[in-house]
């Protein structure tokens, strides 16, 4: 068998350069998603891996008043470690509800963030919260909404040649969150996902309505949650009615193991808001 060539990169610039140059790298940090399902006494690597676990650029964590910015190579346990008032509480959520305490101590928000396999736990929290990430590539560095890191299709969509290097997440206050993983318990699979919802009110008046459900594919509908701005709680029983029924039937491509679940979720929300 192939010896796997890992190369340590001591700064950016030098991982920027081993991607250029190793297009077919696989990037190395917590290696959780690398090494899932994998039970042999040694891990199996792909032949060019790049370790950046080593990158103190990648290990940052800064705190504004209005946003906190995590570098991509922080483990999610250590984010779950600051505190409380850094962490919002649909994102701590999502964090918390990854592995087992061993998991989390591995796995980094990166790599959960930068997955192409499928959308990762964090990914709808994220979305609701319209957080940023820093992707960096040879011609320079750009913010990205995690948004967009969902292609046209709902599939992941992360670009090619591009390094996250960290998040920025706004530390904005909401009135209702909900996070819940849904599917068989064989998580991740085709029939697993994550539902997330933050929403906003003034004076009774939605201010705010976000809602995020992915697994496989990913579903954030920003026009069915324009159609929620500026209604008044309670919501009446007709436009209850009429936002259950668009959202429904945007799930129609969905497994229909999720298909059922979404539909359960977003009418019990839905109820929530009309009480």
């Amino acid at each position: 068998m192939r010896a796997s060539e890992v190369y340590f990169p001591d700064s950016l610039p030098a991982l920027l350069d081993l991607v250029r140059r190793m297009p077919d790298a696989v990037i190395y940090s917590g290696g959780t998603e690398i090494l899932r399902g994998q039970s042999e006494p040694y891990a199996r690597l792909p032949p060019e891996v790049i370790s950046i676990c080593g990158l103190s650029e990648l290990r940052q964590v800064a705190l504004t008043e209005r946003f906190v910015e995590i570098g991509a190579c922080v483990t999610i346990a250590e984010i779950l470690e600051l505190r409380e008032n850094a962490v919002p509480e649909l994102f701590a959520l999502a964090l918390r509800g990854i592995g087992t305490p061993a998991l989390r101590s591995l796995a980094t928000i990166g790599g959960n963030l930068a997955s192409t396999s499928r959308f990762m736990d964090a990914w709808p929290a994220l979305a609701c919260l319209d957080a940023l990430v820093e992707l960096r590539d040879a011609s320079g560095s750009r913010w990205v909404n995690v948004n967009r890191l969902a292609g046209s299709d709902g599939a992941p969509d992360f670009p090619a040649g591009n390094i996250l290097v960290r998040l920025r997440l706004p530390l904005d206050r909401w009135d209702l969150v909900v996070l819940r993983k849904v599917g068989t318990r064989d998580y991740p699979s085709k029939d697993t996902a994550v539902f997330a919802l933050a929403t906003k009110a003034e004076k009774g008046i939605l201010s705010e309505f976000r809602l995020a459900f992915a697994g496989q594919i990913a579903l954030r509908l920003r026009e069915i949650e324009s159609k929620f701005i500026g209604r008044r709680l309670p919501l009446e029983s007709k436009q209850r009615s009429a936002f259950a029924e668009e959202y429904h039937e945007a799930a129609a491509d969905l497994s229909p193991r999720l298909r059922l679940q979404f539909g359960t979720l977003v009418d019990g929300v839905l109820d929530l808001l009309s009480r």
